[in-house]
């Protein structure tokens, strides 16, 4: 398990960089795919806190740096994080395509995530019972 969300860690860290030097994001694409996903669906498959999905959450939100992000940014980062290590948004290599690394930029950059945010109006879901903004678990006992 823990090979497994070591490969989600370095799958993020490999797709920011080379989407950085990429296309730009299309803000809007990135937004309808974030307004697509089965958000119940990822809510129960972070729930399992010892499951894979929550290690490889973990260790994604272990590679962003929360403390440069805005608020925004910190709630749609979060949220992406879930999506993608629960299967359902793809983060870069030949299935996620432009989308993928759209994904990985939000996840690690102010900017896009702050962009995109605001083209949802601020509806995000709120994952923070499941990942901390340092990366770390939320203890059980601090869960809403």
């Amino acid at each position: 398990m823990r090979r497994k969300a070591a490969e989600f860690a370095t799958r993020l860290r490999d797709e920011y960089e080379a989407g950085r030097s990429g296309e730009p994001v299309d803000d809007a694409e990135l937004a309808d795919a974030v307004r697509s996903v089965d958000w119940a669906a990822v809510r129960t498959a972070t729930a399992e806190r010892g499951g894979e999905v929550a290690s490889a959450a973990r260790a994604m939100a272990a590679e962003v740096d929360w403390q440069r992000l805005q608020p925004v940014a910190v709630d749609l980062s979060s949220a992406l994080i879930a999506a993608v290590a629960s299967g359902r948004l793809p983060l870069g290599g030949h299935l996620g395509g432009r989308l993928g690394a759209g994904v990985a930029r939000a996840i690690m950059d102010d900017g896009v995530a702050s962009r995109v945010a605001n083209t949802l109006g601020g509806r995000l879901p709120d994952f923070s019972d499941v990942i901390d903004t340092s990366g770390r678990e939320v203890p059980p006992a601090d869960r809403a």
